[in-house]
């Protein structure tokens, strides 16, 4: 090897590492959500308040299969199963469900270029129908309606969830950020109409297993999704982004 590419390996090694941790970082962030209407509900991949949705060919091929939807109605529940679309999963339910839930499937992250173990990344997304029946939380991380004006509550593993930080995205793509209680509980002040988008993250520690493979650190990020009929009218969301 010449001595200018012996300078230069290095720094395209540092390039490279940079570029991977980049990547983990822009997935890391995102978060799934639901949108339901008609009869027609779509899984979206990306950041709503942004108006971001990953499409395929691209980052939303990265999940490992189509999710399956959970419906509920009533004490009826039942499995949907949807098709990729081109800037989401899309899925077909069947009357007028009270709540929709999916857990994506994503790689395990690989960190061993900043010597860290492998992290299990968890996004997951609900929407209800309403906000004045409480939801019974079913996911390893939720964040679901109490029934009480503007109050959500946050669990994982089944525990109420103190000081964890929920953000709510307003129709605007406006945001509040609150910190559960010792309850797990928050209360937001919901002004518009339209759809919100909220969500709450969690970092586990303890180091387990899944997808065959060994992970050092869970993380999960959760999403409610509802709309309200009644309130003023918001402004739109923003444009969505400019492709790079």
């Amino acid at each position: 090897m010449s001595s200018s590419l012996r300078h230069k390996a290095p720094v395209l090694a540092a390039l490279l590492a940079c570029a991977s941790l980049t990547a983990v970082t822009a997935a890391h962030a995102h978060q799934v959500w639901l949108e339901n209407a008609g009869g027609q509900a779509r899984l979206h991949f990306g950041e709503f308040n942004e108006n971001l949705r990953e499409t395929s060919p691209g980052s939303l091929d990265k999940f490992k299969g189509v999710p399956a939807l959970e419906q509920r109605t009533g004490t009826t529940e039942q499995r949907v199963d949807g098709q990729l679309g081109k800037d989401g999963f899309n899925y077909t339910v069947a009357g007028t469900p009270d709540t929709l839930f999916a857990a994506a499937t994503y790689p395990l992250i690989d960190r061993s270029k900043r010597n860290l173990p492998a992290m299990y990344w968890q996004p997951s997304a609900r929407w209800v129908a309403g906000l004045t029946q409480a939801v019974a939380p079913t996911a390893p991380l939720d964040l679901v309606p109490t029934g009480k004006p503007g109050e959500f509550k946050v669990v994982y593993k089944g525990a109420p969830l103190p000081k964890a930080k929920v953000q709510l995205a307003a129709p605007s793509g406006w945001t509040r950020e609150a910190e559960a209680a010792e309850d797990g509980t928050v209360t937001f002040v919901t002004p518009w109409k339209g759809q919100y988008v909220a969500e709450v993250k969690h970092s586990d520690k303890t180091p387990g297993e899944a997808q065959g493979e060994k992970y050092g650190e869970a993380s999960y990020v959760t999403t409610l999704t509802f709309v309200l009929a009644d309130g003023m009218a918001s402004p739109a969301l923003p444009a969505p982004p400019k492709a790079h």
